[in-house]
């Protein structure tokens, strides 16, 4: 069912990188689920009025609300869609984690508002009629709300969208809230406990951790969470495939939504060779690299003497001071400036963002083993922290 619509109403549905093929998704996805979503307002308000079930009315009223997030989501998607303006360089992206965060809330608002009333059943248990109607009607949500967590949830992993993952997850939660229900529907015939209320706790729980799950998701983003792991690796390996390369640091990548990352890094290269034939070989890179991950990339060359037995012997040697005292730490940026009196050892060390050391007190603790290799080797130190 899913390629089947998405073939029908996605041209070039493969093509998931392209932002204009995100964009169909997310619209088919959000429109999909209005409406559902209203077909089961309809359906659930006209059952609630034949049997005077104000349980049945609830319910409905609970899938117009879902609409209003499906109404967000569809916003988000053609916000994010907009071309790149005067104001916004960068793009519009980012409409799609807010998205997600409105949804994040409302499922917070939900778990809260189902918390209280949970409670207030377990406090003052109220009987609970069985009816076969209700039951039909519970089925029937029971059954469209998997479809539609079924459908967005695969959308979201193709798209890689948390704003789809979060309407994935509402609906998810719909399906248990709803199954929770119908149990306790089936268990007032056979028990005179506040069912209701308890299995209605347990579900407000478990709606209220995914709703912080869904929260976190989204918030990250925002707030400048660090690159996958995987991805920059993948990109290490590449970038080191190119002769003209010797290694890489601070290395920065900014997210401004799906499809819209912007990276920057340091290659370090050898300081006696060509000039012009380095810097095509660095503009070739950027070129693939936005080919082969729709990354905008700029490189800052840095030129490193790799001939000098000197500078390569102390590089050696201080790498190894800095690596024993954290073998998280490394440097760059090596090079030696020698006087008739003092040598200046000038490097970079790189720490983990985490790493919260003063910085005063790690250059003071590099310079005293530094001077174990020569009272006349001074230091001139830049602490800098990972991004990733």
């Amino acid at each position: 069912m899913f390629t089947l619509i998405v073939k029908k109403f996605i041209n070039n549905y493969q093509d998931t990188s392209s932002p204009k093929v995100r964009e169909k998704y997310g619209i088919v996805c959000s429109v999909l689920s209005i409406v559902c979503n209203g077909l089961m307002v309809i359906f659930k308000l006209m059952f609630g009025f034949i049997t005077k079930s104000v349980a049945i009315q609830a319910d409905g009223f609970n899938n117009l609300s879902d609409m209003g997030s499906n109404l967000a989501a569809l916003f988000g998607f053609k916000m994010a869609g907009k071309h790149p303006d005067a104001d916004h360089p960068y793009g519009h992206g980012r409409y799609e984690y807010i998205t997600g965060l409105v949804i994040a809330f409302l499922i917070l608002l939900v778990a809260f508002s189902s918390l209280k009333e949970s409670m207030m059943k377990i406090i003052q248990p109220e009987t609970i009629h069985f009816q076969i109607t209700a039951v039909i009607v519970l089925v029937v949500s029971i059954l469209t709300k998997f479809w539609m967590a079924a459908f967005n949830r695969k959308a979201s992993e193709l798209i890689q969208s948390t704003s789809l993952k979060a309407a994935a997850q509402d609906s998810l939660n719909d399906v248990v809230t709803t199954l929770a229900t119908l149990i306790s529907l089936c268990l007032s015939l056979v028990t005179d406990w506040p069912i209701d209320g308890i299995i209605g706790l347990v579900v407000s729980l478990f709606v209220l951790k995914s709703g912080i799950d869904i929260f976190k998701d989204t918030v990250d983003p925002l707030l400048g969470q660090a690159p996958d792991k995987e991805l920059v690796n993948e990109i290490y390996e590449f970038v080191r495939g190119f002769d003209k390369v010797i290694g890489i640091h601070d290395f920065m990548m900014h997210d401004y939504g799906p499809g819209r990352k912007y990276m920057t890094f340091h290659a370090e290269v050898d300081s006696r060779e060509n000039i012009m034939e380095i810097h095509d070989q660095i503009d070739l890179i950027e070129r693939e690299l936005l080919e082969k991950f729709n990354i905008l990339t700029t490189i800052h060359m840095d030129p490193i003497d790799m001939n000098d037995e000197l500078t390569k012997e102390l590089r050696d040697k201080v790498s190894m001071i800095v690596n024993q005292m954290n073998n998280q730490y490394s440097i760059h940026d090596f090079r030696i400036v020698s006087g008739p009196t003092h040598t200046n050892l000038i490097f970079d060390v790189l720490i983990p963002a985490s790493d919260e050391i003063a910085h005063r007190e790690l250059k003071a603790k590099i310079e005293n083993e530094v001077k174990k290799l020569s009272p006349s080797y001074f230091c001139v130190i830049q602490i800098d922290h990972a991004f990733i």
